[in-house]
């Protein structure tokens, strides 16, 4: 049986903007040392190959320090390690992949299929560079241009997707007809459950570490078993830095203090790891003197390195009295009847959050 670790998507070196640069620089490097237990976590699994399906680094020409700290931990792997650079970090000239690499990497080059024979291993590995940040869609081949007793693997960055992406898109038509065993696919950080097409069993890796809050929760590798049809995948989970996000049911609180109250005993509740970076909606119906400004509210908690508020509540209104009140509140709040009534969700959100800070200053409170 082979053993494969598959990821992709790693984007080391990436800016980390919401941070200052001090602290942007620590999460790059807690991020190669999450790699580096990745890597011995796998090995400990058995396994035989390390492949690394694209937008390894976040661009073509890393921090030069950085990526000859991520080389000498490629050539600390005791197996093969192949890598198709993606759109984020093609190969180029002067770029990161252009060097010499240490004696078990072997990196695609060319927009051309090509392919790494391992014959102890029973595999040889086909894929692709970028070699521009965009790239049309790539030619597979067909079962018959495949290599004879091999177990075949394609490793690939491509969108299987959307057929007209700018990003290497691969038609399900296209793998059909190839004969890979299996397709370690890079590009969509938020995978969809692996499938079987043809003989051809396609997975994304997903992200490795999350750099923004469209990316919540661990990152991942798979861990991949193939002996003839056969084909196993284990997801591994990374131990690099997280995004989080999470809702606060604030229903029924009539003051910001009671908001503050409730958020700190959900965040002592909470058992993130260290250094996560938490985004929190508000949400339910609340009083009108309730202030969930988030700019008033705390932006800090014990153990977290950034914490977000959103407010997506409801302000509580005695709506009676309201549509026949003569005064200027009863007149503002006529006036965004239609949209506190609409059918859309955002519409009604929007509206409701111009009602509150509507009442706030009519009533001489700070908006």
């Amino acid at each position: 049986m082979l053993k494969i670790l598959h990821a992709a998507d790693l984007h080391l070196c990436s800016p980390m903007a919401l941070f200052s640069p001090q602290e942007a620089a620590a999460r790059r490097v807690r991020q190669l040392t999450a790699l580096e237990a990745l890597f011995a976590d796998a090995l400990t699994l058995g396994a035989q190959m390390i492949l690394l399906a694209g937008d390894v680094f976040d661009s073509p020409c890393p921090e030069q320090g950085f990526a000859n700290r991520f080389f000498e931990l490629l050539a600390a792997q005791p197996v093969p390690v192949v890598i198709a650079p993606g759109n984020h970090d093609h190969y180029r000239e002067q770029g990161v992949w252009q060097r010499e690499m240490p004696g078990n990497v072997c990196v695609f080059s060319d927009h051309v299929l090509h392919y790494f024979d391992f014959p102890a291993l029973g595999a040889t590995v086909y894929g692709y560079a970028f070699t521009a940040e965009n790239m049309p869609s790539p030619e597979l081949g067909t079962a018959g241009d495949l290599l004879p007793d091999r177990t075949a693997i394609l490793l690939a960055h491509g969108d299987l997707q959307a057929p007209l992406s700018p990003y290497a898109p691969i038609s399900y038509a296209q793998l059909e007809r190839s004969g890979f065993a299996y397709a370690a696919l890079g590009h969509i950080h938020r995978p969809p459950t692996a499938m079987r097409v043809g003989g051809t069993t396609v997975s994304y890796s997903g992200f490795f570490a999350g750099r923004g809050f469209d990316e919540p929760g661990p990152g991942r590798a798979l861990l991949v078993e193939l002996e003839g049809e056969y084909v196993g995948i284990t997801p591994l989970c990374s131990t690099a830095d997280r995004f989080e996000v999470t809702e606060l049911d604030c229903t029924g609180a009539v003051s910001d203090a009671e908001i503050r109250a409730r958020l700190q005993t959900m965040l002592a509740a909470r058992r993130d790891g260290p250094h996560t970076v938490l985004r929190v909606r508000l949400v339910g119906d609340v009083g009108l003197d309730c202030d969930t400004d988030p700019t008033r509210l705390p932006q800090s908690a014990e153990g977290y390195d950034l914490l977000e508020l959103r407010d997506g509540t409801v302000p509580i209104f005695d709506s009676g009295y309201l549509e026949k009140d003569p005064t200027l509140r009863g007149a503002y709040y006529r006036a965004l009847l239609p949209g506190l009534t609409a059918s859309d969700a955002e519409t009604r959100a929007l509206a409701a959050t111009a009602l509150r800070m509507g009442l706030a200053a009519l009533s001489g409170r700070e908006v």
